[in-house]
Parts: structure tokens; sequence; C-alpha cells
């Protein structure tokens, strides 16, 4: 048996070389489903923000930061009235009832100052056998982009998902278009593994292309590093 990566136990076979021909390590672990169904309402906390499951009393905060153009352009779901955060919010927690997500509302905190939500963000796609999820539906409010909450938010998910849940592939996508999104993903020190082309029609009758990024467990100490880092500054 090696050394565990993130809490995973990674196991060599006898029976299978080393490694694929392409030099991918042919591994084994352990075959324990998570999330259980008791680890589907974790409150993830950091320094400045705080990630909470998300619930129907958190529509109207949303509502106030959520209907920016800049937010919803590249959204697949219309976001334009109440009734539209509504059924986004509905959706999320409907997903999370049949164990296929864990929503969130990410909530700024400081000290002396009352705290705020100021977005949202879920692991979704859950595959509890394979242990891997993704980490996507996310969006903050204008004024808190390209700011340290979503590398924090990012950072709580990812330690929680790799040293709590033991997953061993994270995935994460973005609308071909969406620059902004693509760069940021690669920043944290994803790998950007392909294009899915047509992957999406969305609501406006845009057909999207999704361009898909990974972080496996093996990854998670350098990212983990890379992530510190940049909270640090």
């Amino acid at each position: 048996m090696l050394p565990a990566v993130s809490g995973v136990s990674i196991l060599y076979h006898m029976d299978w070389p080393h490694t694929d021909p392409d030099g991918r390590p042919v591994i084994f672990t352990e075959r324990d489903p998570r999330p259980r169904p008791d680890e589907m309402l974790p409150t993830l906390r950091g320094k400045a923000v705080r990630l909470e499951p998300l619930q129907e009393k958190h529509i109207d905060a949303l509502c106030e930061i959520g209907f920016d153009p800049g937010i919803t352009r590249f959204m697949t779901t219309a976001m334009e009235t109440r009734e539209d955060m509504a059924r986004y919010v509905g959706s999320a927690l409907a997903a999370r009832t049949a164990g296929k997500a864990i929503p969130f509302v990410t909530i700024l905190q400081a000290a002396g100052a009352a705290d705020r939500v100021v977005g949202t963000t879920r692991f979704l796609e859950i595959d509890r056998g394979n242990r891997r999820m993704e980490i996507g539906a996310t969006w903050l409010g204008k004024q808190w982009q390209r700011s340290r909450v979503n590398t924090e938010a990012k950072y709580l998910m990812l330690r929680h998902a790799f040293e709590e849940l033991k997953s061993i592939r994270i995935e994460l996508k973005t609308d071909s278009l969406n620059v902004r999104s693509r760069a940021a993903i690669l920043r944290i020190g994803a790998l950007q593994e392909g294009v899915f082309r047509n992957h999406v029609i969305t609501e406006q009758g845009r057909i999207r292309h999704s361009v898909y990024f990974s972080i496996v467990a093996g990854d998670w100490p350098a990212v983990k590093a890379r992530l510190e880092a940049m909270l640090e500054r």
C-alpha cells in the first residue's frame, strides 16, 4: 500500500501494471460510497466565507444580487424574476433530496458586521459509488466577483470533498464562451480535459459547448498549497 493521498488509500495490485500505456497510474482504492445520507447538509466555515445549506428562506436575498445580466448571461435557465429564482432554488433542493446535489448559499462573514448572502454554489452530479462529483452552479453578486470570496469557497469545497468525503475526482465545467470562468478554473490548478460540443441547449435556444476540467485526489496536495498561497496574499 502506498501512503494515503488526501485521505484516499491508493493501492497497486500485483495482477495489473503500475501504469497504462500513457503513463497514468493503475491504482485501486476502497469501495466506500460517499457522501452518505447523513453528509448532505454540511456547513463549511472559512475566514471570510461560510457555506451553509441552501434553503427557501434565502430566495429573497439571492434575488437582491442575482439578476444582473453580467451574472445571468451564461446561465442555462432564465433568471429575471423572483419566480425564476424560486424555481432555481427549488430545483437545487429537489436534487439534494434525491441525493444528487449539495447546494450552498455563500455568506460573507466579517467581525462586527452582519452576515450577508453574496451568492450560491453546489456539489452536483454526485456519483456516490465512484466517489466523484462536480462543483458548479456557482455565481456571486457583481460586487464580490474577482475577490477572495470565490477562491475561499472553492478551497472549502475542495478540502471537504477530498479530505472529508474521500472523493477521488472533482469535475468543473463552464460555457466555452465564458472566458473569465475558464481562466478562474485554470487559476486554481484544475486540468482542462476537453470540450463537449453541442452539449446544452440554453433556455434562450443557444447551443452551448461545455469545457470540462478536473481535479483528482492525487492533484489535491498541490492544488491545496496553491489555494492557500492565494488566500494568504
